[in-house]
């Protein structure tokens, strides 16, 4: 896991009611904080809500709360330091989003529907990567060097974090080339993302280093409505200069539409030679495209909710054990057990931060 380094100060009330919304908007009164909002309280609220998804207490998918830049760091070393069980599970198993900007510090888990359509896109990119990779050309040249990257967080120049859904990844690059974020659309209460705004964000802060952003909504509230846009860098001149911004060269395209029917005749294209960045591009013209028809997109979000179906209603096949057979589990080791010396140096720790939290009272109070 990777930390943030030296982030900007930001002085002000932090909201620490959890949210649906990743719109929540931020006061910064003159009050003095009391000791219930100091740090320690909003890093252990942040350690709560993990894990609390580490049970599975939290149902929701995206959950944000108010973190302090300074908040943000010391939340790893604790973790890195009390609860490396917990830190393991957060790196393997949760998405994190972070804006030291707006202090959105977003803990979400994709749904399983999410997960189960992104794996299947994922696949058929990687697919016509292969078959390109196997040619002599300069299409086999930038398909092999293309790496297929997972939701590996990416940390772009404001200093925010994101985990995004999927992305592929030059060789050499910092940035990933390829970004896909899935979301409910904005009907569904507490879906969390606005996809026009993480493309911007993607695009903009990596100073156009992410050369493709896909977004894709799925409407279950009402409809069976799923869309697709895609948002490339846009480089332009007005009366302010040059400027560098989101280009959404396909927008809110339905691939499935609000009654289900398959959309057919559409194509989504991406071209190779938007993968490799300007300076890593080898020389040559480069016209091949990786194509996903659009009916194709339906039918593997078909798919992924009818496995998801079948796994929550438990009618997928499995096997089916012989009467008689008992299972035998292997023997647990019994838990560790913190030693007195452990105990007591918590205990001191805990002590501590309240003394310097009632401390830093005095001090507001004084100024």
């Amino acid at each position: 896991m990777q930390l943030l380094g030296h982030l900007p100060d930001r002085r002000g009330s932090l909201t620490s009611q959890y949210s649906n919304s990743p719109e929540t908007s931020i006061a910064f009164p003159p009050s003095p904080v009391s000791s219930e909002d100091k740090p320690l309280s909003h890093i252990l609220e942040a350690i709560q809500l993990l894990r609390n998804r580490h049970a599975c207490i939290l149902q929701d998918n995206w959950t944000t709360i108010k973190l302090q830049p300074a908040e943000y760091e010391k939340l790893w070393q604790r973790l890195e330091k009390e609860d490396k069980e917990l830190l393991g599970y957060t790196n393997d198993k949760i998405s994190i989003d972070y804006n030291p900007g707006t202090w959105d510090f977003v803990v979400r888990m994709p749904s399983d529907i999410h997960e189960r359509l992104g794996c299947l896109i994922r696949r058929d990119i990687f697919a016509q990567l292969n078959a390109f990779g196997n040619g002599n050309n300069l299409a086999a040249t930038i398909a092999q060097n293309i790496r297929p990257s997972g939701s590996a967080s990416v940390f772009l120049e404001d200093g925010t974090r994101r985990d995004p859904d999927m992305q592929f990844k030059y060789k050499g690059a910092r940035y990933p080339s390829l970004i896909l974020e899935i979301a409910y659309s904005q009907s569904r209460k507490g879906s969390g993302k606005d996809l026009t705004e993480l493309a911007d964000q993607y695009i903009t802060e990596s100073s156009g280093s992410i050369r493709t952003v896909i977004g894709i909504s799925i409407d279950y509230q009402r409809t069976k409505q799923a869309t697709v846009s895609i948002w490339h860098p846009k480089y332009g001149l007005d009366e302010q200069g040059e400027y560098l911004a989101a280009d959404a060269t396909v927008m809110s395209q339905e691939f499935r539409t609000a009654n289900g029917t398959r959309v057919t005749q559409q194509t989504l294209r991406l071209p190779l030679k938007y993968f490799p960045l300007p300076g890593l591009l080898p020389p040559g013209d480069c016209e091949q495209e990786i194509l996903i028809p659009y009916e194709k997109l339906a039918d593997y979000l078909e798919e992924a909710e009818t496995e998801t179906r079948l796994t929550e209603t438990k009618e997928g096949a499995s096997m089916v054990m012989p009467m008689g057979m008992r299972k035998r589990k292997r023997e647990s080791t019994p838990p560790e057990t913190l030693n007195m010396a452990d105990e007591r140096r918590f205990e001191r720790e805990e002590s501590g931060a309240e003394r310097r939290a009632s401390e830093e009272d005095v001090l507001w109070k004084e100024t």
